[in-house]
């Protein structure tokens, strides 16, 4: 095969950077008219050997990328960097940081990440299995997701001067540990009275400055996401939600938001891990449908489309769940929807019918009925209340 010619070529029909290594060394990558700031190098510097045949991974600023073993050419295929969404001023800014390069260079990154596609988790890893075939004519599933360390082959600059290392820590060790520990069990009540009293209204944040505090909350996003998986939550749904707060804390223009943000996602992951242990079941079967719920709650779910997903007979988990937890798997989905749906009520973000459309619910009136019946209020009864 014509490395050179194919590289070029896919880039062209799909806009997501393709490069390939030798050990570890940059052999070839699709041309490219804008600078690409080294980043395949360097991403791929940050992983540690072995490499896996076939993986990915991604950075706390939401830099995607991937690749494999190429038999034929005794190499390795990269695939991207590619981003979720656009890239914002603040975000270019932070990965020029990691990169020791001068917040100057933030048009030029992000007109590079313009000319590539918006490429989420799950497109990502079907250009790496589908690349995977071309080259090697292998079917992989499974993709290993590894670890990734910015390791820069030359001086960077400091996210945080040594100096502010500790007044930049809004409590010491022994509460960050105990505010994870909340999370990893789905203890809200504490998480909440917690955060209230030291992280939000704590006065080291008004020493701290902006940029820093910033680079706090971020680093603080990105390990409640990964503390959330480790108990349980699907990844793409808490990289969804860490993507949505990213977004909110990059373009944060006071310091007096960054800690309420700080607090919002604590509560929003922890609330998450609540919900997937919330049935007192011993039982892994019910533990799985459970996850599956609260992982689509944005999508239509029956018991038949669970037990297709779980690989069971949908007549068996219906009467297992039944016999754990005293109701079925449709009334448990309701109670999980309208859960959720209290929480977007107490927003005034989305109208009443934008939430009932948002949960699956096949009409207005049909999402009010169900509503009222579990919670004996109407929802725009219960958002006045939550605004009084």
């Amino acid at each position: 095969m014509d490395l050179d010619y194919f590289l070029d070529q896919y880039y062209q029909a799909t806009h997501i950077p393709v490069s390939f290594f030798q050990d570890r060394a940059l052999v070839s990558k699709s041309s490219l008219s804008l600078q690409d700031f080294n980043l395949p190098l360097i991403l791929l510097n940050g992983l540690s050997d072995p490499l896996p045949e076939l993986w990915y991974s991604y950075t706390s600023e939401y830099l995607y990328f991937g690749g494999f073993t190429v038999e034929e050419e005794n190499g390795i295929l990269f695939v991207g960097p590619v981003l979720p969404s656009e890239c914002l001023p603040r975000q270019a800014e932070t990965i020029l940081r990691r990169l020791g390069r001068s917040a100057k260079d933030s048009a030029s990154l992000r007109a590079y990440f313009a000319g590539n596609i918006s490429c989420d988790l799950s497109a990502l890893l079907a250009h790496l299995r589908f690349l995977q075939y071309a080259f090697n004519r292998k079917k992989e599933a499974d993709i290993a997701r590894l670890p990734f360390t910015w390791n820069i082959p030359y001086p960077v600059l400091e996210d945080i001067p040594i100096e502010l290392r500790q007044s930049i820590d809004p409590a010491d060790s022994w509460r960050e540990r105990t505010l994870i520990s909340y999370l990893r069990y789905g203890r809200l009540d504490d998480m909440e009275r917690l955060l209230d009293e030291e992280f939000v209204h704590s006065e080291n944040w008004n020493t701290i400055p902006i940029e820093y505090m910033r680079s706090y909350v971020l680093s603080a996003n990105v390990m409640a996401s990964r503390t959330a998986c480790q108990s349980g939550v699907d990844f793409n749904l808490a990289n969804g939600i860490a993507s949505h707060y990213l977004d909110k804390i990059l373009q944060a223009r006071t310091k007096s938001e960054l800690p309420y943000l700080f607090y919002d996602f604590f509560r929003d992951y922890t609330r998450r891990v609540a919900c997937i242990q919330q049935l007192s079941s011993h039982s892994k079967t019910v533990r799985l449908i459970n996850q599956y719920i609260q992982s689509h709650l944005y999508e239509k779910i029956t018991p038949t489309i669970i037990a297709e997903n779980l690989h069971g007979n949908c007549s068996y988990l219906c009467t297992h769940f039944r016999k754990e937890t005293g109701r079925t798997i449709s009334v448990y989905i309701q109670e999980c929807k309208i859960k959720e749906a209290e929480r977007l009520l107490s927003y005034k973000d989305f109208s009443i019918v934008t939430i009932g459309e948002m949960l699956g619910f096949s009409s207005q009136s049909y999402f009010c009925s169900v509503f009222k019946k579990i919670t004996g209020k109407t929802p725009k009864e219960y958002r006045a209340e939550s605004f009084s």
